[in-house]
């Protein structure tokens, strides 16, 4: 494994160029509160500074950072960072297709990110380093992905992502056996943890393999296996990377993972590495926990139904800056 590049996608909704953009194609699409394509999606909150402080103290090993933009960049950014690279959508989606307003149709395509390394970790923007991170946290020496995972159901939220993860296994099916699923994955290994290993058992005697437990965490993921899969479901990836909003029929990254489970090609994380949070249940003992650094990844995870919004965002930003209060080489 020689280089390991980090790749994070982000959007300002707060933008009104942006905004404006939008505005034209949404009256085609279906958005509430609460939907797919809902507010919550696009919403900026002040922090993204704090993943690049971050990546820069916990991870300096890393080689380079890819920011993935609509045409938008954050006002602190200094473009003349090294290790960063700003690419926009145009670079690695059929323009025909664009604007696209859906993580899916950017994450089908971020293999085309021009000199990305084989191995490389995918990030949403709410995905924060909180404590110091190596290299084989993410991936073997051998250069395979680590993930923690069981086997599990498909849980159908009404506003979750229920029908992605539905498609994504429908391919993985098709080329994978139920038994070739269960004897190539790691399911039942003791160092996934008890409580994924147990999980499994529950679903081990099912008649189809409906999904994979997921941690929100960021994704170890190989370029090469996005390649693949463009050859085998091009037809597929096509139609959502033409996904202008999200839609139902959309795959998401997921299937790329997915892929490295079911061919046995990864090998077993640390399953206390990360915990995923929620700002709707946002309260003190959020905050002490970021602060605390047991955790070296935190997902905080934006809410449909935060309380006192604007007093969450503050303290949210607070706890950054106490954990993170020194500027990176990525801010002017």
């Amino acid at each position: 494994m020689d280089k390991i590049d980090f790749v994070v996608t982000w959007v300002d909704g707060n933008d009104p160029v942006w905004q404006a953009k939008k505005a034209q194609y949404e009256k085609s699409v279906a958005t509430s509160k609460n939907g797919m394509n809902s507010e919550k999606a696009y919403r900026e909150w002040g922090t993204f500074k704090y993943w690049f402080r971050g990546i820069e103290k916990f991870a300096p090993w890393v080689n380079k950072v890819y920011l993935v933009t609509d045409n938008q960049k954050p006002d602190w950014l200094d473009l003349k960072s090294k290790k960063l690279i700003l690419v926009d959508h145009k670079e690695i989606i059929n323009n025909d297709y664009l604007p696209v307003f859906s993580a899916n149709p950017i994450e089908s395509n971020i293999h085309k990110i021009p000199g990305l390394s084989e191995q490389f970790v995918f990030f949403n923007d709410d995905m924060y380093l909180t404590a110091p991170v190596k290299p084989t946290d993410f991936f073997t020496k051998e250069g395979l992905p680590r993930y923690n995972t069981a086997l599990s159901p498909i849980v159908p939220e009404r506003y979750g992502t229920a029908n992605f993860q539905v498609n994504d296994m429908e391919i993985i099916t098709s080329y994978f056996s139920r038994d070739e699923i269960l004897k190539n994955g790691k399911f039942f290994k003791l160092k996934q943890g008890a409580k994924l290993v147990v999980k499994s058992l529950l679903y081990r005697n099912s008649k189809f393999i409906c999904g994979f437990w997921e941690s929100h965490l960021p994704y170890p993921l190989l370029k090469s296996t996005f390649e693949l899969l463009w050859k085998k479901e091009r037809e597929t990836l096509e139609k959502t990377s033409a996904s202008r909003f999200r839609a139902p029929a959309d795959t998401n990254v997921w299937l790329f993972k997915y892929w490295q489970i079911a061919s046995g090609r990864y090998a077993i994380g640390d399953p206390k590495i990360g915990l995923l949070c929620s700002l709707d249940d946002a309260d003190s003992n959020l905050w002490k926990q970021i602060l605390s650094q047991k955790y070296r990844i935190m997902c905080i995870n934006d809410g449909f139904d935060i309380k006192n919004k604007e007093d969450v965002m503050r303290e949210f930003i607070d706890t950054m800056e106490k954990l993170l209060p020194e500027k990176s080489q990525f801010e002017k």
